[in-house]
Parts: structure tokens; sequence; C-alpha cells
């Protein structure tokens, strides 16, 4: 073996002896946010093809409205004081398509070289101070 401890690169845990000096635990494998610069987007695997491809697919995301989101003049249009508050209903689509994700040295991608982090739980983050 070339490395005598390998980790887990989610969650640090560790594997013990391996080739790779780290990997990742399938159960990290539920959600697949997608990271599109600052905003975030959920995804869900929906089959596991292999240790480096999933396949996933995008989730609906509705903001909760009961939180009030403060605005003030400036940046592009308005600055958003409080947007780390917002919150969102997140569920599946199944009628959303699915695509495949694969593992490589700058982490999980799709085809068109998007950026997917794995997670417990989906994620959706919208930055309106962008």
């Amino acid at each position: 073996m070339k490395f005598q401890n390998t980790f887990c690169s989610q969650c640090g845990g560790e594997f013990g002896p391996g080739d790779h000096g780290y990997s990742h635990c399938k159960n990290h494998q539920r959600f697949a946010n997608h990271l599109g610069y600052s905003d975030v987007n959920p995804f869900e695997v929906v089959k596991i093809i292999s240790d480096k491809t999933l396949e996933v697919r995008e989730m609906n995301a509705e903001r909760d409205e009961s939180v009030n989101l403060e605005f003030h003049v400036g940046g592009f249009s308005a600055h958003c004081s409080n947007q780390r508050d917002q919150k969102w209903h997140i569920t599946s689509d199944e009628t959303a398509p699915t695509i495949r994700i694969r593992w490589g040295k700058q982490g999980w991608k799709d085809a068109h070289g998007r950026r997917f982090n794995l997670s417990h739980k989906p994620t959706k983050f919208y930055d309106y101070n962008f």
C-alpha cells in the first residue's frame, strides 16, 4: 500500500492503508449540492454507479416566505443584510432529468465541469448580493 492511512475527503473519517491519500465514505452519498460560485442548488443521488460515478437529479426548492429578508440601497441594485437567514422548502422532483457526476482530482463534477459537494442534507442558497 502506498499510504499508511487514508481519509474521507468529506468528513475526515479514517479508512486505514490504501493506494490513495483520501477517498470518500458511501454514507455521504445521499445528496449532491451543486456549487455555482456563491449559489448552492440541491441535487439528490438517485443511483450509485460506482465509487467514482453517481447519478443525480435536481430537487425543487421554494423560498420560505416567512423569513423577511432585509434589502438596503447599495451593490448592483440592493444589498441583503440578512441573506444567511433565508430558508427553503426542498422536495424531490422525480420528473427532473438525471445527470452523472464523477469523482476526480478536483472533486465531484458533471460533464460540463459544474462542481458538486456530497452531503447528508440538501442545501439551497441564493446570493442576493452577487
